[in-house]
């Protein structure tokens, strides 16, 4: 079984663990819109998971968007995948957004 490349102990930067049934979409490098269960998240990135396959590989260049149904708003940032884990089932992916961050406000609303 292979183990995240970046334990807890190693990170820089605290994850937030996020309730079951909050899903973003990923705008893949073929242009393909996906839908995703986030897991965690950080001011510097997420792991998503989505169940089967997804046509991803490590330093892949792809769109994360969040969309807050109740104000409107969206979170779009652009991301590096830094690992891909899939087994017979699902897929899941390290993300670390490029040239921005979410914000604490940001994060707040994504995990609540």
């Amino acid at each position: 079984m292979s183990q995240d490349p970046h334990p807890e102990g190693k990170r820089s930067i605290p994850r937030l663990l996020v309730p079951v049934g909050v899903s973003v979409s990923l705008t893949l490098p073929s242009k393909q819109s996906v839908f995703v269960n986030l897991r965690d998240v950080s001011e510097k990135g997420a792991c998503v998971m989505r169940m089967g396959g997804l046509d991803i590989q490590t330093d892949d260049n792809v769109i994360f968007v969040a969309r807050d149904y109740d104000s409107g708003s969206t979170i779009k940032l652009r991301c590096k995948v830094r690992w891909v884990r899939s087994t017979g089932f699902s897929t899941q992916l390290g993300l670390c957004f490029l040239s921005s961050s979410l914000s604490e406000d940001s994060l707040t609303r994504l995990v609540s």
